[in-house]
């Protein structure tokens, strides 16, 4: 079918970086509103990328399980090539993204053979969070802390500070997702960098966090950066520290990282402690991308010292 045919069709970029995914929310923002509308003549054209960052490659899929679980399209169609199924390959998306194509079943049935692999770097497959079966907190400390921890035996440090944003990550999502949206987590790291994506299309920060704020009808840029702040919590009266956000964004400062979040409108973005915050395009649910520098880790202990010299530890909850 030619690009002429459809009556709607979003086209990902020949190079989509995280530079550009801004351009690609903004085109999928209307398939938000279009729930159970079953719109015909849909195209997704991944045919052109040639490259892609890890990021980019989450938010197709997402968008897809998105469209495809709210019936927003009848009988869609998928451009690609074997260009673009590689790029899908390198992060663990492709068989993924084509038994979604196929059926739920098999999509359900792809995602759970997916697992950590590793050669000159380590990639953790997309992984579901909210599974109740599929995904609890056996997962990081059975799982993932052997690989990374043989991938990383040099460095402890490292290991402490990839655990801790996993973590952090993990506990964010399950916070705010309210149902069983399947937040999707992924990861690369090398001897240079590790990166840690999570997307989910379900309740976002800005949703949930506003309405536990004191002050109602913020903009979005002001509830992100309320999100952000230490001890801020959508969770009140429970035990929940709201750490989580704020630690993200004092590792990206002190190790001279990258920390970006996107949520309903409006993104926040910390370039190693130049931190912004501005509207963007429509995402419903949210984003949260982290890429820290192996080289400046961090620990818990750099960041709340006197937190853990007063307890001697504080607990990192995997579920």
């Amino acid at each position: 079918m030619s690009s002429q045919n459809f009556k709607r069709l979003i086209s990902a970029p020949k190079h989509f970086t995280n530079a550009n995914i801004f351009d690609f929310i903004n085109s999928c923002e209307p398939i938000f509103s279009l729930k159970n509308k079953q719109e015909s003549g849909f195209g997704l054209n991944i045919s052109k990328i040639e490259q892609a960052s890890m990021l980019g490659v989450l938010l197709i899929y997402k968008i897809m399980d998105f469209a495809f679980a709210n019936n927003c399209f009848s009988q869609p169609t998928l451009l690609y090539n074997p260009d673009s199924d590689n790029v899908l390959d390198k992060y663990g998306f492709k068989k993924l993204v084509h038994a979604l194509m196929a059926n739920s079943k098999e999509e359900e049935k792809e995602m759970s053979n997916l697992k950590i692999s590793y050669k000159d770097n380590f990639i953790i497959a997309p992984q579901a969070l909210l599974r109740k079966k599929q995904y609890n907190h056996n997962s990081l400390n059975w799982q993932y802390y052997p690989l990374i921890e043989q991938y990383y035996s040099e460095n402890k440090k490292a290991v402490s500070m990839i655990l801790l944003s996993f973590s952090e990550i993990l506990l964010n999502f399950w916070e705010h997702a309210v149902d069983d949206t399947k937040s999707i987590i992924v990861a690369n790291g090398n001897s240079q960098k590790i990166e840690i994506a999570c997307a989910d299309t379900g309740n976002g920060i800005i949703t949930t966090l506003g309405k536990s704020l004191s002050t109602k009808n913020l903009d979005p840029e002001k509830i992100l950066l309320e999100a952000v702040k230490k001890g801020v919590t959508s969770k009140k009266l429970t035990n929940h520290m709201g750490y989580g956000l704020w630690i993200l964004d004092e590792i990206a400062t002190k190790t001279k990282g990258r920390l970006q979040i996107i949520s309903q409108g409006a993104t926040y973005s910390n370039s190693g402690g130049r931190k912004k915050v501005r509207r963007c395009g429509y995402w419903q649910g949210s984003i949260v991308y982290l890429s820290l520098p192996i080289a400046n880790a961090v620990s818990l202990t750099d960041i709340l010292p006197e937190d853990v010299k007063t307890r001697g530890t504080i607990q990192i909850n995997f579920a």
